[in-house]
């Protein structure tokens, strides 16, 4: 910034020197040209030096503080301003084409100066140093000095860039400024040059013309800013060619001639600059292309090169010279021949164009495939052909192309006579007239004769229908199209399954023929079909799996709304089949499946949909118009299965429960009808098995309340609605109190008291049973722990269920818990159901040992009641037997009772096990069951189930009181 306003400083003082006009103005101000460089170049910041500059000038000058501020501001404003339309017209500062010359001249000039000038003068005239009359001589003048400034130095300030360093360091550049001083000096500095011929003028623009020529639009600005100078100051004391008594008019001439000889000497500079940069776009162009132009000057025999023409050939230019003969020694021998008579032919007006492919030889010594092309441009009177202009292309490249293209050709067609894929082309009239070896082994038919075939027409035409369309497509569509399992039948009958690509041959843009790929796919299909028979169909049965059956239902069911036709869903499960499966093993169940679904397919008729979802199930869609026939069939079900199965030299019996579901009424989709089936079936089941049951609203309100029960059981035990009551055993050969069976209770908050048979039976079912069994055993160790602690010695029996014992974690989980709460095992008994002695009898045997080698008793509980329990019993280790309570109830009158309940007891002392009677609660049973040597008794006679504080009172009472042996107690 500082040395902005230093220089500035020094252009100022430098204008002070020319002589004034009108006592004031210098008609040289170097400065605003300056101005204008600066603010242009660098920014506008800097017009905060240059204002500084004129503020320090002006005050120097003598002129009064607010002036000098004024005129700061209005020198530094014009050329601002200026500058700002500079920039919204886009103009480079380079000045380097006409339009921004001219633009900035304009502005510059007619804004900038103009308002320098203005406030110039109206500062000088309200100081008082210029009267009203010279108000607007010394505003032209200072606008002259200020444009003169622009003109002559804001010129060469913008063009100046650092290549020209180079110029300055060279003795032309200096000659030719000292030849255009001289030039002014004898122009314009001579006294009585005015009486000298005008054309002297010429003389300094000569000079100027030939430094546009040589050196360039700088060179040339420098130049016009020497020459303007010196004749401004000339003319302005009077000497020159523009001498003159009056200011003005000398003035009004050297401007008026400073202006066309800048403009004039600017405008041939731009001139020059553009024809060059055409000429190098042009050069760079043909550089770029790569071509090679060349002049041929037939009469002279003379050739001129340009662009890529020597080059491409390893030489510099103008290396080869300008005789033809030269270029034509290049030629090789071979291409001589043709190369001459394209000539000739062209030169006779036979062609109309020169055109020829020849190797030339390059600078290193190979050979260059060439394409030369040209024409006459020029003939003499006789019409004879004197001048030739054409292009020089390498393409050798091309040329290596079109070999490896050849020999790719023949590779291929070596491949394709190989491959095993089959591969033919068909030309636009659908005629094959290409065919691999591959097709012709594929379709066992010799080349010869698939060749001339027409694709459309000469095959079979269940083939064809398959085949057109995918053709068609890719004839109109013009891409590539795939087809799959096209089938065809071979001349010798064999059946063969195709895959393939058709991809269509295009000539400008239309169609042209036809590329066909062509593999055998006949194995892959036979692949696929096993795929969709593993995938739809049941392996063991061979009936349509579950996949299947929604997909076949799902169309049976679209089927029969169409033609309001009625069908029903029949759900066939198996009873007990588990069982089965268990005890004799999975290879027995699935030969009595296999047999069952025999049997199914003898009542399955054509129009029937008969399929296994999965296990023991199995699915029948039947159409069916009345009900009656709905129930027949089910009828015809139950009886199918009534007859024993035979297998593996066992006769096995097995039930079916049966659910119905009809469309439309229970349904629309399978997925629901199904679901309505299975209801009915649960209703089935719930009713005794080997029954069926059609589908009723009712039976969703049963299904919702046992669905009810089971969530309200998962969030009843979390919620603490489940407790344990405590019923007690005496033993009958010294009336104490020996043990206490632990029973779950469960008090709903909107059901109240839900019966154990009610939700243990879904606990089961669901699965929840080994949840809440592990709840029951925790809570029952941890009470039999605190009444160890009260010194009650008490043995728990907990019940367990078969899900509960048959869950992998169960023996780990036992241990735990007894280890968790300190209870020494033989004061745990767990009573089991019979089931347990007729499923997976080894398993249960061997867990059952386990169990009993922890110290813990094992009951059979409800003996008497389940089946094949007497074949197991000596094989477990069991502590004791409880009979039924069903047994008891009737033991005073029903002597078949009496009969049983002295088996049960002979049988279990005979096995060494203790025998307790459930269910006793008239003091006639009790004595019954004295006579008959029963160990044990457990009931309402005694005790209702009781809360561990309730027990705990009873027990109390019971043992400062002695035993009831008449009532049952009040409790």
């Amino acid at each position: 910034m500082t040395l902005v306003c230093a220089c500035h400083l020094a252009l100022s003082w430098l204008g002070l020197q020319v002589p004034f006009f009108n006592e004031h103005i210098s008609l040289i101000w170097p400065a605003t040209g300056f101005t204008i460089a600066v603010i242009w170049r660098l920014g506008y910041s800097y017009s905060i030096a240059i204002a500084a500059s004129v503020i320090i000038l002006t005050l120097f000058q003598g002129l009064p503080l607010a002036s000098s501020i004024a005129l700061g501001l209005g020198n530094a404003l014009g050329p601002a301003l200026a500058v700002r339309c500079f920039a919204a017209k886009k103009l480079r500062y380079q000045l380097d084409n006409a339009r921004d010359l001219i633009w900035f001249l304009l502005f510059s000039i007619g804004l900038g100066t103009l308002i320098t000038s203005v406030n110039g003068a109206s500062q000088l005239w309200i100081s008082g140093y210029v009267s009203d009359a010279l108000w607007f001589s010394t505003m032209l003048a200072w606008w002259f000095g200020d444009s003169f400034g622009v003109l002559v130095f804001g010129i060469p300030l913008l063009c100046f860039q650092r290549s020209q360093w180079q110029l300055l360091s060279g003795w032309r550049f200096w000659t030719v400024l000292s030849c255009s001083a001289l030039s002014a000096l004898l122009v314009f500095w001579l006294p009585d040059v005015a009486d000298w011929s005008p054309t002297l003028l010429f003389v300094p623009l000569l000079m100027l013309l030939w430094t546009v020529l040589r050196q360039g639009l700088w060179a040339a600005s420098v130049n016009v800013a020497v020459i303007t100078s010196l004749a401004v100051i000339g003319t302005i004391q009077g000497r020159g060619i523009f001498a003159d008594p009056e200011p003005m008019q000398a003035l009004f001439s050297i401007s008026s001639y400073i202006l066309v000889m800048s403009l004039f000497s600017y405008l041939l500079a731009f001139l020059q600059q553009s024809g060059a940069r055409t000429r190098d776009h042009i050069n760079s162009a043909l550089e770029g292309s790569g071509l090679g132009i060349w002049q041929l000057d037939l009469q002279q025999n003379s050739v001129q090169f340009f662009g890529q023409a020597e080059m491409m050939l390893g030489y510099q230019s103008a290396e080869l010279g300008k005789n033809f003969d030269s270029w034509a020694d290049l030629l090789h021998p071979d291409d001589a021949i043709a190369a001459r008579t394209a000539l000739v032919r062209h030169l006779k007006g036979e062609d109309p164009l020169y055109q020829v492919e020849f190797r030339l030889k390059h600078k290193l010594g190979h050979w260059l495939w060439v394409l030369s092309q040209g024409r006459v441009i020029e003939r003499d009177a006789q019409g004879r052909a004197s001048r030739m202009v054409g292009s020089n292309t390498d393409i050798s490249a091309l040329k290596q192309a079109d070999l490896a293209v050849s020999q790719l050709k023949d590779f291929y067609a070596t491949v394709l006579s190989k491959v095993v894929t089959g591969v033919w082309v068909g030309d636009a009239r659908h005629q094959l007239i290409y065919v691999n070896l591959g097709l012709s082994r594929l379709m066992s038919m010799a080349e010869p004769e698939l060749l001339e075939k027409n694709i459309l027409t000469d095959f079979p035409e269940q083939t064809l229908q398959h085949f057109r369309p995918f053709y068609y497509r890719a004839m109109h569509g013009l891409t590539p199209v795939r087809f799959e399992a096209l089938p065809i039948q071979t001349p010798g009958g064999r059946q063969l399954y195709l895959s393939g690509w058709l991809v269509p041959l295009l000539k400008d843009g239309r169609f042209d023929g036809m590329i066909g790929t062509v593999d055998d796919m006949t194995q892959h299909r036979q692949y696929e079909q096993q795929i969709l028979q593993l995938a739809f169909v049941d392996q063991l049965t061979g009936l349509p799996n579950r996949a299947a059956l929604q997909d076949k239902a799902r169309e049976m069911l679209a089927g029969a709304l169409q033609q309001q036709q009625q069908l029903a869903v029949y759900h066939i499960d198996l009873d007990h089949f588990q069982h089965i499966n268990d005890s004799m093993g999975h290879d027995t169940g699935d030969a009595l499946l296999k047999q069952v679904a025999d049997r199914l397919k003898m009542l399955a008729t054509t129009q029937d949909l008969l399929g296994r979802p999965g296990g023991d199930e199995f699915i029948l869609i039947r159409p069916s118009r009345t009900e009656n026939d709905v129930l027949q069939t089910a009828h015809q079900l139950i009886l199918l299965m009534a007859e024993a199965f035979a297998v593996e030299e066992r006769m096995l019996q097995v039930s079916p429960s049966i659910g119905i579901a009809l469309f439309p009424q229970h349904g629309l989709s399978f997925a629901e009808l199904q679901r309505m089936a299975d209801i009915a079936l649960y209703a089935a089941k719930a009713s005794g098995r080997n029954r069926y049951s059609l589908y009723n609203p009712q039976m969703s309100e049963s299904l919702q309340d046992r669905l009810q029960l089971e969530h309200g059981m998962r969030s009843g035990l979390y919620a603490g609605q489940f407790s344990l009551h405590y019923q007690p055993v005496q033993s009958l050969a010294d009336e104490q109190i020996i043990s206490v069976e632990a029973l779950l209770r469960w008090q709903h908050p909107q059901l109240g008291f839900v019966s154990p048979a009610r939700f243990i039976p879904l606990a089961e079912h669901s699965g929840f049973i080994v949840e809440l069994g592990e709840w029951v055993l925790q809570q029952a160790l941890k009470q039999l722990a605190r009444w160890r602690q009260q010194g009650l010695d008490l043995r728990v029996a907990v019940n367990i269920s078969t899900v509960q014992l048959r869950h992998p974690d169960f023996l780990r989980q036992l241990q735990q818990a007894l280890t968790q709460h300190g209870v020494p095992p033989a004061l745990l008994e767990l009573e089991l159901t019979e089931s347990v002695l007729a499923d997976q009898v080894e398993q249960s045997r061997v867990l059952l040992q386990q169990i009993r080698s922890l110290g813990v008793s094992l009951a059979l509980d409800d003996f008497g009641t389940g089946y094949s329990s007497l074949a197991y019993l000596k094989s477990f280790p069991l502590d004791k037997l409880k009979i039924d309570r069903s047994f008891v109830r009737d033991l005073l009158t029903d002597p078949d009772d009496r009969a049983i309940v002295h088996s049960v007891v002979v049988l279990g002392h005979s096995l060494g096990l203790r025998v307790v009677a459930e269910g006793v609660e008239l003091a006639g049973q009790l004595h019954q069951l004295r006579q008959l040597d029963v160990d044990d008794v457990q009931g309402y006679l005694l005790s209702k189930p009781l809360p561990a504080e309730e027990l705990e009172n009873w027990l109390r009472r019971v043992h400062s009181l002695g035993l009831p042996h008449s009532q049952p107690d009040p409790l």
